[in-house]
């Protein structure tokens, strides 16, 4: 019994040291392939296939890094979204503003061109031989005339004191129909003055329209490149991930 329990002991020994020499064989062979495929190092290999902890503390801090990243990444991600829906809205809100000011400078030229008019037809009517009438009456016309148009808001309160002063063109003694010529022109001034500052206004809304939606299509390109940095850094293979870590969901 000592003999056949001395040769299960020897055979055991022997099975045991072939055993351990096939898988050091084919950890070595495993190693090489990999490193002439262009993997990391055989001793890098052979040191992560026997566990050697000082590798499991790099593939540890690896981890740990990738994480920061994603992190950053999910950070400026979030950040970068919300800069692009305030960017729209800005977009938006500047297109309105200058819609609002395309119409206001139509309708001053709709205004402009009506006054114009009127000033032809009393250009016109104006070329007749004018009747004579009374000085008093026609200064009391042009008070009329004047307090008249500045009610109905056709002139300035400064228009309507040149009227009453007989300033810049207001003749007292000038025939009805002239005086009702001059306060045309004078509406019609105003009306042109008006559309040349509705018409500044649209530029410059214009221009801001044009930025806004400039920076609005800057920042949803940012925010497109960022997302797809973020799906590339959470799309890492199954051997790189931690049971302790678990990235969050990518905003689709």
């Amino acid at each position: 019994m000592q003999n056949f329990s001395t040769g299960v002991q020897q055979a055991l020994a022997i099975w045991l040291a072939l055993l351990a020499a096939v898988i050091v064989t084919f950890l070595i062979l495993t190693v090489f392939s990999r490193r002439g495929s262009g993997g990391p190092s055989w001793w890098s290999r052979l040191r992560k296939a026997v566990r050697d902890p000082e590798a499991i503390r790099e593939r540890q801090a690896k981890i740990e890094r990738t994480a920061k990243e994603i992190e950053e990444l999910q950070r400026y991600s979030a950040e970068l979204a919300v800069a692009a829906e305030r960017a729209m809205v800005m977009a938006e809100r500047r297109r309105g503003e200058w819609e609002a000011a395309q119409h206001t400078q139509e309708a001053a030229w709709r205004a402009y061109e009506e006054t114009e008019q009127a000033v032809h037809r009393l250009r016109r009517a104006n070329a007749f031989p004018l009747a004579e009438d009374d000085p008093d009456i026609r200064r009391r016309h042009l008070v009329r005339l004047a307090n008249a148009a500045h009610d109905r808001g056709e002139i300035s309160a400064a228009n309507l004191a040149d009227a009453l002063m007989h300033r810049n063109g207001w003749d007292p003694a000038a025939h009805p129909f002239a005086q009702e010529l001059h306060l045309r022109r004078v509406v019609r001034d105003r009306k042109f003055q008006a559309y040349q500052e509705a018409s500044e206004i649209e530029r410059q809304t214009a221009n801001a329209a044009d930025m806004a939606a400039a920076a609005k299509r800057s920042l949803d390109d940012e925010s497109f490149e960022a997302e797809l940095r973020l799906r590339k850094a959470t799309a890492v293979p199954a051997e790189h991930t931690s049971p302790a870590f678990h990235a969050a969901p990518v905003r689709s």
